[in-house]
């Protein structure tokens, strides 16, 4: 069993809330990139790595407001000071959100019995935490910082209670793809990915006498559409896809560091799944890690099974109109 590093109540403030085409909670993206830096920044003598993640989500809110009874809610912006010129500052729309959270980290490298280094890790952990941000969020405020013990998974989650923990359900749209196109249904893969949140209501008519004597009837009962699978289903963007060939190091102008390969890449998304933690009896089943399989570079909580669905260039037409 893995032991695992447990950052309990962290309070963030001005988090991102928007990520790629969702918004709501930032991507595990976000979640995976701060354990990777809180990883560099432990001393080296400490021998000791981060891993995966596990998050665990307590209390949200979306910097939003709804400006009439009946409109849609917008994000809440920023006044900016007035420029240097004495105009009114331009404005970047930007989603926020305030959040309290708790995440299980992997570690790698402890000793058996090496409290030693158990308590160095913790005290250092402490200190850095400070420092970092989480989606590009202030950390305010942490609860408790410990590492848990083996064997004693279900104590650990049911600490983490009231709480909803994310499990990855990517393979309820590989399943949904394949069984319309079963049925005979052409289905993209992004009307896929929507049907999981859509609320979708389908009228069905509804037969009278009238009709039976020949007459048409306009009648129609509307009916709720199931969604492919039951839970408490989101839509998450989970991680990268290239959209290039991998170019050499220095080919590219203006990178962030010329002595590395580099490839262009869009964002990639999935399905998530908020699950109360008592439902749980492992925790590694919840440890978001990242995934690599040409040309996608995603976090799942398990290895790859079935191939991932790839787009065709079917469904893109730059010519056709836009349809709602």
């Amino acid at each position: 069993m893995s032991r695992y590093l447990l950052l309990k109540d962290i309070s963030v403030q001005n988090a991102n809330a928007i990520a790629g085409l969702t918004y709501g909670f930032p991507a595990m993206t976000n979640f995976l990139g701060f354990a990777h830096a809180l990883s560099r920044k432990l001393p080296s003598e400490l021998a000791i790595t981060l891993g995966g993640v596990a998050v665990i989500s307590h209390e949200n809110m979306v910097h939003a407001r709804q400006p009439k009874e009946w409109g849609d809610y917008v994000f809440a912006l920023t006044r900016n000071p007035l420029t240097q010129k004495g105009t009114t500052a331009p404005i970047n729309e930007e989603g926020r959100m305030n959040m309290t959270i708790s995440l299980l980290i992997e570690v790698h490298g402890l000793l058996g019995g090496a409290m030693y280094q158990e308590d160095q890790l913790v005290n250092d952990v402490e200190n850095i935490l400070p420092k970092l941000r989480i989606a590009g969020g202030q950390i305010t405020q942490i609860g408790s910082i410990s590492l848990t013990n083996k064997d004693e998974d279900k104590k650990v989650l049911r600490r983490l209670m009231p709480g909803f923990i994310l499990l990855d359900r990517s393979e309820y749209l590989t399943e949904h793809v394949k069984n319309k196109n079963e049925q005979g249904e052409q289905i993209s893969v992004f009307d896929a990915w929507c049907d999981f949140y859509k609320v979708k209501y389908q009228a069905t008519r509804v037969k009278s006498e009238a009709e039976d004597q020949g007459e048409l009837s306009n009648k129609a009962k509307w009916e709720f559409v199931k969604k492919p699978q039951m839970g408490y289903l989101v839509p998450i963007m989970s991680g990268y896809c290239a959209i290039s060939p991998l170019y050499e190091a220095g080919k590219v102008d203006n990178v962030r560091d010329t002595t590395v390969p580099v490839a262009f890449a869009e964002a990639a998304y999935g399905i998530g799944e908020w699950m109360s933690p008592h439902r749980l009896t492992c925790i590694d089943d919840a440890i978001w890690r990242y995934e690599h399989s040409e040309p996608w570079y995603v976090a799942k909580t398990k290895p790859f099974i079935d191939p991932i669905i790839e787009l065709s260039m079917d469904e893109f037409d730059e010519n056709a109109a836009m349809k709602f």
